[in-house]
């Protein structure tokens, strides 16, 4: 990439711009991430006569095809087809964000490495601003742009507008990991900027606890498990940041007015099935106490789990498939159909949400059996691709990275919004790229 090409410096600068941008709401990086692909048609598609069509290029485009189809049977046939359309943006973006960074210089990829440090840094320390603004009368208070957590009470914003915190964080987390690989040298000659490294990593992974995202937490802990044992230029950088992060929850969760001063009155695995009461100084110094209703505990949802929400929802989700196996019911129909027709769904139930809360069962029951296979083969060509990596070091936190997306025993997002989508798309897009560092490439975009 020549520092005299306009359109290669405009491309290269709102792709590192698109994750910053994800602070601001859904609706900036959505049309930065489509002005990308815009750009690259009019002045890059032509240099792709001779690239080379990987396997994961063709199933994510068999799947938006599929989209397509499957549209035309869906309960809301315009509701899923107008996604269907819509959707090839992201794959679009993938692909040609993909074709574009890998023929850059290293330097560049480091840039973006670097950027991504300085906002983790940042998103995390926004967010302990918000985490020890906290009264026991209103809970977690605004961080420093005014913005007050919406929604569940005991989860973190951040500068985000909504709960999102703690997912945001852990999937960008790994990329300060492999930037440490890449600069291992420089880092290790440099003791401050190594101690800030490990500092910076700890810093994130309290903030990602504190936020109360349990899924983001457990694919934060699970990737490091797998870099501590797999890799062996990572074993200090891991343990010395996982005790320090320890250590520094230990201390809030004995002294942090949250986690103590409240009594339960209630504990149940339904949604906010945990009903807490706090006691708090009012006017003219009399005690007054007030109830907030909360998630209830991990393990509390794990011992009754059919009885919790998570429960309600996959079992509605699961009776929707049953009666539509092949096609699925449509694109975001999910709602739609709930609300509809009454046997999926009683008035006890927690079913009717926007979506299933897993990407795999979304797939199953938004597409069918087909485009659920579909979606698993484009995942699985993810991670055989990041598995010929030449560096086993680089081949693991890759792996790390994408499993906070492609983890299949978690919550999720839908992947029909385009905030979550357009935090995938920059994920597997670095993954991808970070993949064929020192590999040989074929194409200059000038």
């Amino acid at each position: 990439m020549k520092k005299n090409s306009i359109y290669s410096n405009l491309l290269y600068s709102i792709y590192i711009i698109i994750p910053f941008l994800l602070i601001t709401g859904p609706a900036l990086p959505d049309i930065f991430l489509t002005l990308f692909s815009i750009i690259f048609i009019f002045f890059y598609f032509r240099k792709l006569n001779n690239t080379k069509i990987e396997l994961w290029m063709i199933l994510i485009i068999l799947l938006w095809i599929w989209f397509i189809i499957i549209s035309f049977f869906a309960v809301d046939i315009y509701l899923s087809l107008t996604d269907a359309v819509i959707f090839l943006r992201f794959i679009l973006f993938i692909i040609f964000s993909y074709l574009f960074l890998k023929h850059i210089n290293i330097k560049f990829l480091k840039y973006i490495l670097y950027s991504i440090l300085c906002l983790c840094l940042f998103v995390s320390l926004d967010t302990f601003y918000q985490f020890y603004n906290f009264s026991n009368e209103n809970g977690f208070g605004e961080d420093i742009f005014g913005r007050k957590p919406e929604g569940l009470y005991g989860r973190l914003s951040g500068p985000f507008s909504d709960l999102v915190t703690g997912s945001y964080l852990s999937r960008f987390i790994f990329f300060i990991i492999f930037l440490f690989l890449l600069e291992k040298k420089f880092i290790l000659e440099n003791k401050y900027f190594y101690f800030f490294v490990i500092f910076s990593l700890s810093l994130i992974v309290s903030a990602i606890y504190f936020s109360g995202e349990r899924m983001a937490l457990a694919t934060t802990f699970l990737g490091f498990l797998l870099c501590f044992v797999f890799s062996k230029n990572l074993k200090k950088i891991i343990l010395f940041s996982s005790m320090l992060s320890i250590i520094f929850i230990i201390i809030n969760i004995n002294y942090h007015p949250y986690y103590n001063n409240y009594k339960i009155i209630k504990s149940t695995a339904k949604h906010e099935g945990l009903i807490i009461e706090r006691n708090y100084v009012c006017e003219n110094n009399n005690k007054c106490s007030k109830k907030f209703k909360v998630q209830p505990k991990f393990f509390t949802i794990i011992k009754n789990f059919n009885n919790s929400a998570y429960a309600d929802i996959y079992l509605t989700s699961y009776n929707m498939w049953k009666d539509n196996i092949l096609f699925g019911i449509g694109l975001n129909n999910f709602n739609f159909l709930c609300n509809k027709n009454a046997k999926y769904i009683n008035n006890k139930s927690f079913g009717c949400t926007t979506h299933p809360h897993n990407i795999y069962l979304q797939a199953l029951v938004e597409s069918g059996f087909i485009g659920f296979l579909i979606f698993c083969f484009f995942a699985f060509s993810l991670f055989k691709k990041i598995f010929k990596s030449s560096n086993p070091d680089q081949r693991i936190v890759l792996i790390a990275t994408l499993l906070t997306v492609f983890w299949p025993l978690m919550s999720t997002g839908s992947f029909l919004k385009n905030w979550n989508m357009t935090t995938i798309c920059i994920i597997c897009s670095i993954c991808l790229v970070l993949s064929q560092i020192n590999k040989s490439q074929s194409i200059e975009f000038k």
